[in-house]
C-alpha cells in the first residue's frame, strides 16, 4: 500500500493547506485539505481510514494535535482531491480545534472542529504524519467521531497501512 500527495513539495506541505492559506473557518481553523492518492491496496479492501497528526505539537500543547480524521473512504476513488473536506461528503471526525485544553477564545464547537483543520505550528516548522489504513469493512461511525473511536472501530479490520510525512513552516 502506498500513499502520496501532489501538494507536498520538497518535503513541505504547500502553504495554502495551513495558517498561510486563504480559506479559514472563523479566522481560526484553516480548512482547505490537501490532495491525497493511494495505490497498491491489498485484496479485500472495502474502505480506507485517514488520520493526520502533528506529533511535534506535544511540547507546545501537551498532546499530538489531530488535524484530520476520515472514515469509510471509498478505495475506488483512488484520490481525495484538494479541498475534499469542504467539497465532498466525507465521514469526518473532530479535530483538536475542539480540545478542552485550548483557551475558550481559540476553541471551536464540535461541529466547527469537524473536518480538516490545517497546519498552524506556532513555534517552529513541524513534521506531520499522514496515516492511511486499508480496512476489510466499513466502520459504524457518525460524523463528528473522535480519533479514539476511529482507532477502536478499526481494531481487527486493518489489512495494511501506509504513512507519509511532511513539514509545514512556522
Amino acid at each position: 500500500m502506498k500513499i502520496n500527495s501532489s501538494n507536498i513539495i520538497n518535503g513541505y506541505l504547500e502553504d495554502k493547506f495551513g495558517k498561510y492559506g486563504a480559506q479559514f473557518l472563523k479566522n481560526t481553523k484553516p480548512n482547505r485539505s490537501f490532495h491525497l492518492a493511494w495505490s497498491d491496496l491489498p485484496e479485500g479492501t472495502e474502505s480506507l481510514a485517514l488520520i493526520f497528526l502533528d506529533h511535534d505539537a506535544v511540547p507546545v500543547c501537551g498532546f499530538s494535535w489531530i488535524h484530520w480524521t476520515v472514515a469509510n473512504i471509498d478505495p475506488e476513488l483512488k484520490t481525495l482531491p484538494e479541498n475534499a473536506s469542504v467539497e465532498m461528503q466525507l465521514l469526518e471526525g473532530v479535530t483538536s480545534w475542539n480540545s478542552g485544553l485550548l483557551p475558550k477564545e481559540h476553541r471551536l464547537d464540535k461541529e466547527e472542529a469537524t473536518g480538516y483543520g490545517g497546519c498552524a505550528p506556532p513555534d517552529q516548522a513541524h513534521r506531520y504524519t499522514i496515516y492511511m489504513y486499508a480496512l476489510n469493512k466499513n466502520l459504524h461511525l457518525s460524523r463528528g467521531f473522535y480519533a479514539n473511536e476511529l482507532l477502536k472501530a478499526m481494531d481487527g479490520y486493518i489489512l495494511d497501512q501506509a504513512t507519509l510525512h511532511c513539514m509545514y513552516r512556522s
